[in-house]
Formats: C-alpha cells, sequence, structure tokens
C-alpha cells in the first residue's frame, strides 16, 4: 500500500508539472531581435502629443526619436509657471500652444536612460480584471470584467522588479483622464504602456468566489513597490478611437514572445472603467491594511491611472499555482512594447 501511494504520489506530481508546462508554453512562436528600444516611434505630431519626464521631474514634449534617445522640448517652465506632469501643463497651457512648440521650436537628444515615470498619479490607480476575453477564459472566469485598485507607486520603464512568490506579468495599456470625471462629465484621455505585475499566491490563496471579484486576494497581491513600471512616453493622441484601434500590445520574457494583442479587443474603454469605478465606491475591498475604498463615488479625479487589464498569455493558470517553478524568478527579463508607446525593460531581482 505505502508503494502504492508513492507510486499515485509520483504520477500526480508528473501530471502537475507537465500540465504547468503545457500550459505556461509561449503561445507565438516568435523571439525578441535587437534591443527593446529598436524600431521605438511616436505617434506623428498631427495625430497627437507625446510627453516624457526626466527623473529629476522636468517635463519633455517629444518630436522625434534617435538611436540612443528622445528629441524634446523641455517645457517644465513656461509663461512663469513650473510644470512636471503633462495632465497639469495641458490643463494650463492647453492642447493647441503645446502643438504649435512641438512643430516649430528646436528640441535636443536626451538619452532614454535619463526618463523616469511620465506622469504623477493623482491619486491610487484603478485596475480593471479580465478586461479580455481571451484572458479571462484563460484564468476560469466568467462575467463581466471587475474593478480592483493597484495601490502602487508608479516606477519607471527600466526599473528592476523584486521576485514574489508566484510572480506574474500583465502588460496593460493604461488610461489617465485629462479632466475630472463625473456622473454627466467624461474626459479626453493620455496612454501610457504599462505593466501589472502580480504575485499569483496571496491572489489564489485569499480570494473569497463568494464576494464580488476583485475585493479580495488582489489588492495584496498587487500591490507594492515595483509593481507598476511604466513606459518613458505619455502619448495624448486627437483621435483615441484611432490610436487605440493602431496599438498592439506585446510582452516577451527573456526573449520569447508570451502576450500580444490589439488594444481594441479591451472589453470596457477607459470611460466605462471610470464609470464602473464611482459606481462601485461603496464597496469595500479587502487588504492586509484593512479595508478600503476603490475611490470617490463622485468623481475620478484628473491624472488617475487606469489599468485596461490586460490580453492572453499570462503565466498563471488554476493548475500552475502549485508550481513555482512555472513563474518568474531572479534574472528573467521581461520587455513590454506597443506602437508610439515606447518599451519597458524590468529585470527580476
Amino acid at each position: 500500500m505505502k508503494r502504492m501511494a508513492l507510486v499515485l504520489a509520483g504520477v500526480l506530481v508528473l501530471v502537475l508539472v507537465g500540465s504547468s508546462w503545457w500550459l505556461t508554453r509561449p503561445l507565438f512562436d516568435m523571439r525578441l531581435e535587437g534591443s527593446p528600444l529598436d524600431g521605438v516611434e511616436i505617434l506623428p505630431v498631427d495625430q497627437g502629443l507625446t510627453f516624457a519626464r526626466l527623473k529629476d521631474g522636468r517635463l519633455l514634449l517629444i518630436t522625434g526619436v534617435e538611436a540612443d534617445g528622445v528629441r524634446a522640448l523641455d517645457v517644465s517652465e513656461m509663461e512663469g509657471r513650473a510644470y512636471s506632469d503633462p495632465v497639469v501643463a495641458l490643463t494650463f497651457l492647453g492642447y493647441d500652444r503645446l502643438d504649435y512648440l512641438a512643430r516649430r521650436s528646436a528640441s535636443s537628444v536626451v538619452p532614454f536612460t535619463q526618463l523616469g515615470p511620465p506622469v504623477v498619479s493623482a491619486s491610487t490607480p484603478i485596475a480593471a480584471g479580465t478586461n479580455y476575453r481571451a484572458h479571462a477564459e484563460e484564468v476560469g472566469l466568467d462575467g463581466l470584467p471587475f474593478l480592483f485598485p493597484k495601490r502602487s507607486a508608479p516606477s519607471a520603464w527600466n526599473a528592476p522588479v523584486q521576485a514574489r512568490g508566484r510572480f506574474d506579468y500583465e502588460v496593460e495599456l493604461c488610461a489617465v483622464p485629462l479632466s475630472t470625471v463625473t456622473a454627466d462629465r467624461t474626459a479626453s484621455h493620455g496612454y501610457v504602456l504599462c505593466n501589472d505585475f502580480t504575485d499569483r499566491w496571496p491572489l489564489a490563496r485569499d480570494t473569497d468566489f463568494d464576494q464580488p471579484m476583485g475585493t479580495t486576494g488582489f489588492v495584496d497581491a498587487k500591490g507594492g513597490e515595483g509593481m507598476l513600471p511604466l513606459g518613458a512616453l505619455f502619448v495624448v493622441p486627437r483621435d483615441e478611437s484611432a490610436f487605440i484601434g493602431a496599438v498592439r500590445l506585446e510582452l516577451f520574457v527573456n526573449g520569447r514572445l508570451r502576450q500580444q494583442s490589439d488594444a481594441s479587443l479591451m472589453t470596457w474603454s477607459a470611460t466605462e472603467i471610470a464609470r464602473q469605478a464611482m459606481q462601485a465606491c461603496e464597496q469595500p475591498y479587502q487588504s492586509e491594511a484593512g479595508e478600503l475604498r476603490i475611490g470617490a463615488c463622485d468623481r475620478v479625479r484628473a491624472g488617475t491611472i487606469l489599468l485596461t487589464g490586460t490580453p492572453a498569455g499570462v503565466l498563471f493558470h488554476p493548475v500552475t499555482i502549485w508550481n513555482p517553478w512555472a513563474y518568474l524568478g531572479s534574472g528573467d527579463v521581461v520587455v513590454a512594447r506597443a506602437r508610439w508607446l515606447g518599451a519597458l525593460v524590468n529585470t527580476v531581482e
């Protein structure tokens, strides 16, 4: 009997490991060639404005891309006022004034390595889960998308990330409202590439499926230092729908393509995410630090980062939670890219 039990246990382990390998295999037969920054381009000026911020907080207006950096105008001080955030600059200077500068003013080259997060988070970021149908199917969830607060301060596009128990990636398009959203007033958005890093272990351990999805497990699993790197470029398109329709999200791990999807396949738009957040304002979200709320009932502030969800291709599946080797580990390099939004290059430590 003892020998039979050992055999069965061995078979179970092999099944779990084999299933983990099969489920986490790359969905795409493609490798990253060259530097992650090769081929970076900005949205043409006649289609929108592109901003960046130096690590010291100075605001830049981007006019082009060179081999080792961006061509930029320093707009951190204009017309007697200091600016360190593109949302504030757009509010006070206006789109047309900044558009004129981007077309007419001389610029200088700034290395990519000098660029930090391009926006200053006005409040706790709001994230949408299972906002791509293919991702909902791969993790075994049905129904509409759901929301949760992403309690992480933005970090730089090339910042390292600290490994956690079952460490996973989620490439996303982050939207930022350029004015305050209310029940009867929508806003235009700027966009930035982001990665919603996640520790799947507390997510699986603490999620209570008898409670609304997102309200248990998610806050602690997805929050913390370094869990929200942002791309260096912040894009304000003239035509949002055309812009989103042309953006393709990609994510590579150690050079192998893991995620690829058109951003247009998201279920809820940024406008709908903000509307849903106001409706969920009274819903308590559980964390180790106690209950918290996702935001105010009457508004979503200008500058709030809205994570619009990830496509299929993550490492997590219900079976893989038992296999720590199925996830990111020390030395892994995660590269995310998107047209007009640059790249994220984050090494796991």
